[in-house]
């Protein structure tokens, strides 16, 4: 099955990284971790996960439940954040415009997404991947706006290679402006391919074809399969024919996030191909999944203007599966 995912609220990364440096303080928090300070009052605001432990050797994916800090909606402009160097993926998402009321505390993802509609309805509205640190930077003007009081899914997926335990720490700072300075906002999504199929020792390539059902200007694309994955590629789709390359990335560490300046412009009824390709080199075939040894193949755009409605709806794909 191919879906796109929920829409995004500040969406300036989606289970990504970007590269550039945060400033992150000399001082430590907890056990000798790291500390990001968070904006100063009226310029900004934290989120952040501590306190969990991942031992030697191990794959946690933890969720920490709580409630967004900002009590009026968040302009924000700027996003930073500081984390577990090689950190699977972190990401922020929110049940609670669905109707979802979680008791607040630390969970194994896995026990809280035993309850499939929570995960059929999680808005995600930040992620990233890979780099310890990073920034991204909107267009002058240009935001993402977080509702207030709104209750948080800070979701975090590390492995631990060593033979020692890790503590994991994850803050991400959101950098406002003033409304008045508001000239545009972000929209944005994601779309997924959910029916892949690796034969073991085979190296195989899926594509999908997706359109937008109304006209936008895409501001960032960006790519996110597992360890198997060898190159993502998009190119433009007209809706019957596939033009040059706009996106290639052989390193999936990286989601290697495009930014278009000035923005693509992207017609109702054109849109995108994106392809990926992986080399299975185990004994066993791999399909797609959460965890670290299945797979993804996943497109992530930001656009404007504004449109909950807006998203690249699925045309044709390699196998011949649409999502309905």
């Amino acid at each position: 099955m191919i879906r796109p995912s929920a829409p995004l609220f500040l969406v300036l990364g989606l289970l990504l990284s970007c590269g550039g440096k945060s400033d992150p303080a000399d001082s430590a928090g907890g056990a000798g971790i790291p500390v990001l300070e968070p904006p100063p009052a009226g310029e900004g605001f934290q989120l952040k996960m501590t306190g969990f432990t991942a031992p030697p050797y191990e794959e946690v994916w933890v969720c920490s439940v709580y409630d967004a800090p900002n009590t009026a909606y968040a302009a924000v402009n700027r996003v930073e954040y500081l984390q577990n160097e090689g950190t699977h993926h972190m990401t922020l998402s929110t049940v609670a415009l669905s109707g979802h009321v979680l008791e607040p505390g630390m969970y194994d993802c896995n026990d809280l997404y035993g309850n499939a509609s929570l995960m059929e309805d999680q808005v995600m509205f930040f992620g990233n991947q890979g780099a310890g640190e990073g920034e991204m930077q909107l267009p002058a003007g240009t935001v993402a706006n977080l509702p207030p009081n709104l209750q948080v899914i800070h979701e975090v997926h590390y492995v631990n290679p060593t033979d020692q335990p890790v503590e994991l720490f994850s803050y991400v700072n959101g950098w406002t402006i003033p409304s008045d300075e508001v000239t545009e906002m972000i929209w944005g999504g994601q779309v997924r391919d959910e029916t892949i199929s690796i034969p073991a020792g085979s190296e195989v390539t899926e594509w999908t074809r997706c359109v937008m059902n109304e006209d936008v200007e895409v501001i960032f694309l960006a790519s996110h399969t597992h360890k198997l994955g060898k190159r993502f590629t998009i190119a433009p789709f007209d809706g019957s024919s596939t033009g040059d390359l706009i996106f290639d990335n052989d390193d999936w560490h990286d989601p290697k996030i495009t930014q278009f300046d000035p923005p693509l412009v992207v017609p109702a009824g054109q849109g995108f191909e994106y392809a990926c390709t992986w080399a299975n080199t185990t004994d066993a075939e791999i399909n797609y999944g959460l965890t670290a040894d299945d797979e993804m193949c996943n497109m992530t755009l930001v656009f404007t203007p504004f449109s909950t409605s807006a998203r690249c709806e699925v045309v044709e794909t390699s196998d011949g599966v649409l999502w309905e």
